[in-house]
């Protein structure tokens, strides 16, 4: 299951663009409208879960509904969730280690699958070997961490085995080598290992003074790369490599002078998009972290909290090396596409038959799963479904898919939806979502 989605996700030369545009469970159009800015579709959105109590851990529906809305709305979009592992002052990493908290990671993988988030990439005990994280692995808890990891995951996927959930182990950059590997969980546990770096300088070349520009900049931002980022990325490269894993980098992002960054670094920007983009570092994905936030100031983008365009960066010339280098890159491969699906009769009598109809086409040769899902249109509640399993396409062909269903005569009249969805032949990712039929029920 594992390697059919790492097979989808390499089959382009790129890693998988993401971006962090807040806690927008109540405005995900961020996300559009950063992709707006940037000139490219990006398809990975990033989410934090709460670390205040365990039901904001096991079902946060109040995130998870309105993230669905976002990764449904188009194919190839993927959710990436920084999971907790208990909320803070209300856990330990050796009862998590022990089993103690195994039951709720499987409600979290149930309420992941019931809002359609399969395929979601999972930063579970994300920046773990900070300080200010619950489940920090300092102090003599490296391996007590590393079991803790095992425990969830295991109980995640032996809750949901054909969600597809990826898993990232995501220290941050400044990890010790020793910690590195004391508390990494073994290779069936990880799909990513990822690092987190922002462009903070800790050798004295930070915060730049006032009239440092051109050269004199330069040779500061060139100075804290070269102590740092450049090793760091050498560290993680080696050690994912010596592992067979695929990097990450979850958060990334310019640093104001406020905060000890580089402020308008572009050096950084440049030798970070060439590093998440040379095949040879074996990137997965990458997100940038494009907030204000109250630790640090990073936003490139023109993305306001509205969904529109209106915010000012004060990185101008790292925002246009950031875009510039998007416009050069290749167009994104042909989408599958779906006829809108059809409805005979079109009024629907309850404890009659009817069927529905419709097409799908694969650009490229692929097996695919079909499904048709019937659906309450006023509160979306799954009433019925039909599926093809293993569906082979070749490169450009159409498919016709007929469903018969029956609407039982317990159910209110009314108007009803009709869902196309298209799954990788493991079910781990949706690659097509659509639910614009809808049809009265008598």
């Amino acid at each position: 299951m594992v390697s059919t989605l790492c097979a989808g996700l390499t089959a382009s030369a790129d890693p998988l663009t993401g971006v962090y545009r807040g806690e927008v469970y109540s405005q995900p159009n961020a996300v559009n409208a950063y992709s707006t800015w940037l000139g490219f579709d990006v398809k990975m959105g990033q989410g934090h879960q709460a670390k205040d109590s365990w039901g904001n851990i096991e079902n946060p529906g109040w995130q998870l509904g309105a993230w669905r809305t976002w990764v449904k709305a188009k194919a190839g979009r993927r959710f990436n969730y920084s999971v907790a592992m208990f909320p803070s002052g209300q856990g330990t990493l050796a009862s998590c280690a022990a089993g103690a908290y195994d039951q709720r990671f499987k409600n979290l993988a149930t309420n992941l699958v019931a809002y359609e988030l399969q395929g979601t990439i999972i930063r579970l005990g994300w920046e773990f070997s900070g300080s200010w994280m619950p489940w920090y692995s300092g102090n003599g808890q490296q391996a007590n961490f590393a079991a803790c990891f095992r425990r969830i995951v295991t109980a995640m996927r032996a809750q949901q085995p054909n969600a597809g959930f990826e898993f990232d182990w995501n220290p941050n950059y400044d990890i010790s080598a020793t910690d590195l590997s004391a508390t990494y969980p073994g290779d069936a546990y990880v799909d990513y290992i990822g690092l987190d770096m922002y462009d903070q300088g800790w050798n004295g070349a930070y915060p730049i003074p006032a009239g440092c520009t051109g050269s004199c900049a330069l040779t500061r931002w060139q100075s804290v790369w070269n102590a740092q980022f450049g090793p760091a990325l050498t560290k993680f490269k080696t050690f994912a490599q010596s592992h067979n894993k695929r990097l990450s980098v979850p958060e990334w992002g310019v640093n104001d002078a406020a905060t000890n960054g580089g402020g308008d670094d572009t050096y950084y920007v440049q030798q970070m998009l060439a590093f998440i983009f040379d095949p040879a570092n074996n990137v997965g994905y990458h997100s940038y972290f494009d907030v204000q936030a109250g630790d640090g100031h990073h936003q490139l983008s023109s993305a306001d909290n509205s969904g529109g365009n209106t915010f000012v960066t004060e990185f101008p010339n790292a925002a246009a090396v950031f875009k510039n280098f998007y416009a050069g890159l290749n167009p994104q491969p042909a989408q599958l596409s779906t006829t809108k699906a059809t409805v005979s009769p079109a009024t629907v009598t309850r404890g009659q038959s009817f069927n529905v109809t419709g097409t799908v086409t694969s650009p490229t040769a692929r097996t695919l799963v079909v499904k048709y899902e019937i659906r309450n249109a006023v509160g979306s509640a799954l009433v019925t479904s039909a599926q093809y399993v293993n569906q082979v396409f070749t490169a450009g062909q159409t498919r016709s898919y007929t469903s018969a269903f029956t609407l039982p005569t317990s159910l209110s009249a009314g108007t009803y939806r009709v869902d196309t969805l298209v799954y990788t032949a493991d079910w781990s990712q949706t690659l097509l979502y659509r639910n614009d039929t809808t049809f009265t029920a008598n």
